[in-house]
């Protein structure tokens, strides 16, 4: 089948020539979702089978979105389902054993996992496995942000070969907020951006505009007219190059032996995270707090969220009661 003929829940494909350019389709936020996590599992495996794709552009397609975030009530769900402080080592277990049995096991296996209640790792392993693949692809993959990019839409994009933005897109991390961790892209955008700068936009968890996510090395470059256009228009030139001779490059370039730990790490501090009872709080307080209309508060309301995450977790000791009144002399 080719790629653009997939049947997708949250992408639409359409194909020019070799240029399939991909639009995220999660209205009215386009925020992630497991949906479309798996969407994009399909999509990158696709992609590398399909000789006809030499470039592909992702891009919001909803109107004024790329992809906003991950779907907080989502996480605050998963939260729920798990044990509270969960110890690292068993997770870290976990992990590593649905890792292994996925990259041995196959389709069979993923479909024994989907059965099971490890069937949401089971699904961001296989999650990790793909944001690798998209740098050892035969096709060069270019994002073409138009709106909000946060949270796992930005994490995703770092492991993109381009990134432009429209004037009015925007960037953010607000993890640290809610008490988590990076996903899955936190070791990229250290190398895309720097480590100082990146703990800097998490600490920070504001939202930096086109042009300053430029000046730190975030994307390539900033279009004043349509991104989208603009990013067929380099898709179809760089989509000439052999496939064979991309994927080999960008071997060269991604050659890194440590970028499976560390997505494995993080899918452990994800876990470890969303047990805590900050967290969990965090998470509620995020929901309660959310702009009816449904949008996201990091977005209608982030000034809570960059002076304070939850409930503290050492409250601070109650004050001395006053000195008693004593007879004098």
């Amino acid at each position: 089948m080719r790629t653009v003929d997939l049947d997708l829940a949250t992408l639409r494909c359409e194909q020019d020539g070799r240029v399939l350019t991909v639009r995220v389709v999660a209205p009215p936020y386009n925020y992630m979702t497991a949906a479309m996590q798996d969407d994009l599992v399909r999509l990158v495996a696709s992609v590398d089978a399909d000789d006809g794709v030499g470039a592909v552009v992702l891009t919001g397609g909803v109107s004024g979105r790329y992809i906003t975030h991950f779907d907080i009530a989502d996480l605050s769900h998963s939260a729920e389902t798990l044990p509270p402080a969960l110890p690292r080592p068993p997770v870290s277990m976990a992990v590593r054993a649905i890792k292994k049995v996925s990259a041995v096991g196959g389709e069979p296996a993923r479909r024994l996992l989907d059965r099971t209640p490890l069937a949401s790792l089971g699904l961001l392993v296989r999650f990790h496995a793909a944001c690798e693949a998209i740098l050892r692809s035969p096709a060069v993959w270019i994002a073409a942000v138009d709106g909000p990019c946060g949270g796992g839409g930005l994490e995703v994009s770092t492991f993109f070969d381009v990134r432009l933005a429209s004037r009015t897109s925007h960037f953010m991390l607000p993890e640290l907020t809610i008490g988590l961790t990076t996903t899955f892209g936190g070791q990229q955008l250290a190398k895309v951006i720097g480590p100082v700068r990146a703990l800097e936009l998490m600490l920070d968890a504001r939202a930096v505009s086109a042009d300053e996510a430029a000046a730190m090395g975030l994307v390539n470059r900033v279009v004043d007219g349509d991104v989208l256009e603009d990013a067929q228009q380099l898709a179809a030139r760089y989509a000439r190059r052999p496939r064979a001779v991309v994927a080999a490059q960008k071997a060269v370039f991604h050659d890194d032996t440590s970028l499976t730990e560390s997505l494995t790490r993080e899918a452990v501090d994800q876990l470890v995270g969303l047990s805590s009872r900050v967290t969990r709080a965090a998470l509620s307080r995020w929901l309660t707090r959310q702009d009816p209309s449904g949008d996201s508060t990091f977005l209608t309301d982030p000034a809570p969220w960059r002076h304070r995450t939850g409930p503290p977790q050492n409250p601070p000791p109650p004050p001395p009661p006053p000195p008693r009144g004593g007879g004098g002399g």
